[in-house]
């Protein structure tokens, strides 16, 4: 893959398997990974003498390509066999996706330009999709935070196969992309933007939400459905309308007021009522997706959230100091090599705990475990694939009593959600 990359041109002291070790384990605090603190790593652990200025030589477009390509070949291979998890499934994948975007130093904006005003001048966002399914991870994008959720939507919608169920947040679904969806035959699952108007499909008048959110509360009627128009595009799909509890309601109201203050502003009544309200849209029909099965299966979409966080504090992603571009994109992927090698070893250890129906594993708790196996992870990457074996005994004889997800009340998690 150097050679492939022309990273590798000649035999030189530093090797790609040891300049991509020393950016990830030569300092626990990768914000504070230093030129110098890579020539120790190579002096101490691979008795060679080199000098910071060599190094940072040895970051540049080329290494960068490198560590691409090993990124892409990770993504494409497996740990264990296919496996999948909603055997039961009418769908062909069940696909979430999401982005987390962090600031980056100054010198990078023209690079990665940020959001401008008040926020970073330069920012970077990485868009992550996955199949629950399948265990697959379907796209791992690195782009400037200008490159916004929709655009990406719109860029990504070849991607898409014939039933296929879609599972977005609001920064991704437009009625266009919608229509798009149900023109591939796929199928999706998405809120209700709040200042979207809806008109009911038969009779076209628009819906009176204060008079529903009323009826539902004073009737005791937890979750009803209708068949909407949305806008005046002409539309139409299943709007699945769920009572929240008064206590969730009154802090959304709470979290809206504090914006309406500092645009001076106030919030309508519908815009009250629709506070206490989940409004969900879908093109899946009853049979495959019931109005009160609809909140916990889009429920399962924040468990991207839990993966970012895990990343960002397994593998500090998001902390960069100033440095050449070059440098900053090579430990960039570098990274994202660590976390996606992990992620497999992961699913490998939540398959094998499913098939024996000893639970599942948490994601923040193998992360964070995985810190500690770090030895294995560089004896790996020196080619010692032998200890992988050994490394994953290890890894399955703690799983079911440490590494165990711990079901909470308040939480919908996809592990429980078997059959969709």
């Amino acid at each position: 893959m150097a050679k492939e990359s022309k990273f590798i041109l000649r035999a030189r002291k530093i090797s790609p398997a040891s300049l991509l070790e020393s950016v990830l384990f030569c300092n626990p605090d990768h914000s504070k990974v230093s030129l110098n603190d890579m020539a120790v790593y190579h002096k101490l652990h691979h008795g060679i003498t080199l000098t910071k200025q060599a190094i940072a030589k040895r970051f540049t477009k080329q290494a960068t390509n490198f560590v691409k390509i090993l990124l892409s070949q990770l993504l494409r291979s497996n740990l264990s066999e296919d496996s999948e998890v909603f055997t039961h499934s009418c769908f062909n994948r069940i696909k979430i996706k999401d982005s987390t975007c962090f600031q980056l130093p100054e010198n990078m904006k023209d690079f990665y330009p940020g959001s401008g005003g008040s926020g970073s001048s330069s920012a970077v966002r990485i868009q992550f999709e996955y199949d629950l399914k399948n265990l697959d991870v379907l796209e791992l994008g690195v782009s400037a935070f200008n490159d916004q959720d929709h655009k990406n939507a719109k860029d990504t919608l070849d991607n898409i196969q014939a039933d296929d169920l879609i599972i977005r947040d609001l920064g991704y679904i437009s009625v266009g992309i919608q229509r798009d969806i149900e023109k591939r035959n796929a199928w999706y699952l998405c809120r209700l933007n709040h200042t979207t108007s809806v008109q009911d499909a038969v009779t076209g008048q628009n819906l009176d939400f204060v008079k529903i959110e009323k009826e539902m509360r004073q009737n005791g009627i937890p979750v009803i459905e209708k068949e909407v128009r949305l806008s005046q595009k002409g539309y139409t799909c299943r709007l699945v309308i769920e009572i929240i509890l008064d206590h969730i309601k009154g802090e959304r109201i709470r979290k809206r007021e504090v914006i309406n203050k500092k645009k001076g502003r106030k919030s309508s009544k519908e815009a009250l009522a629709r506070a206490g309200l989940n409004l969900f849209l879908t093109n899946c029909p009853p049979r495959m997706l019931s109005a009160s099965e609809v909140r916990r299966i889009y429920g399962i979409r924040w468990q991207i959230e839990i993966v970012f966080k895990a990343w960002k504090q397994n593998s500090q992603l998001h902390k960069v100091k100033k440095m050449d571009i070059n440098r900053f994109e090579f430990l960039l992927y570098a990274k994202l090599v660590w976390v996606i090698l992990h992620w497999k070893v992961l699913q490998v250890i939540d398959t094998n705990m499913s098939l024996n129906r000893t639970g599942r594993v948490s994601i923040l708790k193998v992360y964070k475990a995985l810190g500690q196996f770090r030895h294995f992870t560089i004896s790996i990457i020196r080619g010692q694939t032998h200890r992988l074996k050994e490394f994953m005994e290890k890894l399955n004889d703690i799983s079911t009593t440490l590494l165990k997800h711990e079901d909470r009340k308040d939480r919908i998690n996809w592990r429980n959600v078997e059959i969709i």
